[in-house]
């Protein structure tokens, strides 16, 4: 199971109580965000039969891929700061889920085989 660890002092903000956190995390995880909420728009753009958008699907792909270096980069130089595994992951599934659909919309752009007929 995820171990629970107390935050370090230079990560925790003593005026309010709330530990800061990794910014570098936060990045990435926002990235991943942003390429599911892009990617999203795009897929229900094209099923209303707007198939010249699904050029953009290289939008949701060049935001997830920093956004996994980010977070992978954060959560290793920031783990004192992290005071919950379960950030990481979900910044992390954020990231492969915008990177998985990206793909497969520029699949569906690109006519990539996916299945053997």
């Amino acid at each position: 199971m995820s171990e629970m660890r107390e935050p370090a002092g230079a990560g925790s903000d003593p005026a309010y109580g709330l530990s800061t956190g990794s910014s570098l995390l936060r990045l990435g995880g926002g990235l991943g965000i942003a390429a599911c909420v892009i990617g999203l728009l795009i897929f229900v753009t094209g099923c209303f039969g707007l198939g010249k958008v699904l050029v953009l699907s290289l939008i949701p792909v060049g935001l997830s891929v920093p956004g996994l270096i980010v977070t992978l980069v954060g959560a290793v130089k920031d783990k004192p700061l992290i005071t919950e595994d379960t950030h990481v992951l979900q910044a992390l599934f954020a990231c492969v889920a915008g990177l998985l659909g990206g793909l497969v919309e520029m699949a569906a752009w690109l006519h990539w085989p996916l299945f053997h007929q």
